[in-house]
């Protein structure tokens, strides 16, 4: 897996938005059949990285797995915005 940093021509986001979507769906293939929460949204990635050890730590692709969830946690910092409500949500 390439890791390296890339530059989206449109935006000033580090990963762009093909390699997000790329990356997650690497996250979900690997992950398929692990002990953690149905779904995928950045709620189960941080689960994930806080709780994934616990039951999956010696599952074939863990490793890379916890590598494609830090990039994608990363990658969504700063990807927040201001929903009517005034509250602020994460739009990844």
């Amino acid at each position: 897996m390439n890791t390296e940093q890339e530059k989206c021509l449109d935006t000033d986001m580090p990963l762009g938005l093909t390699r997000i979507v790329q990356l997650r769906f690497e996250f979900e293939e690997l992950t398929r059949g692990f002990s953690m929460p149905e779904g995928s949204d950045i709620n189960n990635i941080d689960w994930f990285l806080q709780n994934g050890h616990r039951s999956n730590s010696l599952r074939n692709g863990f490793q890379e797995a916890i590598e494609i969830a830090k990039i994608s946690k990363e990658s969504s910092k700063g990807c927040t915005k201001t929903v009517r409500t005034g509250k602020q949500v994460r739009v990844f």
